[in-house]
């Protein structure tokens, strides 16, 4: 597959994101075996219920209320695969660049893009990827869920990634709200979430990671975008991730998320209700996180040429009473806890 997949450097003046070093643009053509489907993809049913799936199996459920003032996760516990191959310790020898520079990020840039672009179990689709060295923000400056969907029509920047030691709290079943009036410290937009438990700590491949993140020489974790949920996904490296918290470390980033690009008409109606909509967020009090908030907008907005994220999504088969009797199911099979009146709602139907 990789002779189809065209490389370049990222030219994208502004993320919006906090960057660590320089990226790769990854064009997968569309024509060929890239039309279908990946492995890994989302898949969407009635009234906002999603699934993630990989090589047939269920990896994570979604559902989303259509007032967008909630949003619950379960997490399976298939073992399909996804992602990567796992790296060997020949492999992580070859790049001899001093950690965190230019050089290093290159190196593994180009080693990981090309291991997307050829892997068996395929994330990419037709269309473009950016695949780009990150940095985490505090938690405290994370973004605000969005109101409604109106905020995201048009796809957004992805959001800053934050909490990584989130992985180590496995939790199959949690709602979280997404009311804009909620505790400003349950705002989690750019959360990073695993994709499985975190392996035992006395497991081989973690010991031999947390060696190589003592010495500053641990490859990056590889995390997937998903816009609509505003989190970033362990996609490759939840031992490497792992091992990194357990030594206190920062664990190297690389985001990955697909490309949209679109050429706006200059409409003056349009930029009436942009000011409109700044003003009214500004009205609920001019605090630093709201100001680089209405900023972000502006920015996004005013822009002719955007490019910013949308991640697709295929229909899910049988959809809502298929998704309903797996999340059923799972609950059955790998009992697990749940509030009451949290379960009932995010298996209610419709």
């Amino acid at each position: 597959m990789h002779p189809s997949v065209a490389f370049s450097v990222d030219d994208t003046e502004d993320w919006g994101l906090p960057l660590a070093g320089p990226g790769l643009l990854l064009d997968v053509p569309h024509e060929g075996p890239w039309r279908r489907p990946p492995s890994l993809h989302v898949e969407a049913a009635l009234g906002y219920r999603l699934r993630l799936t990989s090589g047939g199996q269920s990896l994570f459920w979604v559902r989303i209320d259509p007032w967008w003032d909630r949003c619950g996760f379960l997490l399976g516990n298939a073992s399909a695969p996804w992602g990567l191959p796992r790296l060997s310790a020949a492999e992580v020898r070859e790049v001899e660049h001093a950690p965190g520079t230019d050089r290093w990020w290159e190196a593994w840039l180009w080693r990981l893009g090309r291991a997307l672009a050829q892997s068996e179990h395929p994330v990419l689709h037709a269309g473009r990827w950016c695949l780009r060295p990150l940095q985490t923000i505090p938690a405290i400056k994370a973004c605000h869920y969005p109101i409604s969907t109106m905020e995201w029509s048009l796809g957004q920047p992805p959001l800053p990634p934050h909490s990584p030691e989130g992985v180590l709290r496995f939790e199959r079943f949690q709602v979280e709200s997404w009311s804009s009036y909620g505790d400003p410290s349950e705002i989690r937009t750019g959360a990073v979430m695993p994709l499985r438990a975190p392996s035992p700590e006395d497991d081989g491949r973690v010991k031999s990671w947390r060696k190589r993140a003592r010495d500053g020489t641990l490859p990056p974790v590889v995390l997937l975008y998903v816009d609509l949920l505003m989190k970033w996904l362990v996609l490759d490296g939840h031992d490497r991730m792992q091992a990194a918290l357990l030594e206190g470390v920062p664990p190297p980033l690389l985001g990955l998320w697909p490309v949209h690009e679109v050429v706006l008409p200059a409409l003056p109606e349009m930029y009436e209700g942009i000011m409109k909509a700044a003003e009214y967020h500004l009205r609920a009090g001019e605090t630093p996180a709201l100001v680089d908030r209405v900023n972000r907008m502006l920015r996004v907005n005013y822009a002719r040429h955007r490019r910013s994220t949308v991640t697709r999504g295929w229909p899910l088969k049988g959809g809502l009473q298929t998704w309903r009797a797996e999340v059923l199911a799972s609950r059955r099979w790998s009992p697990f806890p749940a509030e009451a009146r949290d379960w009932e709602w995010f298996v209610s139907a419709p």
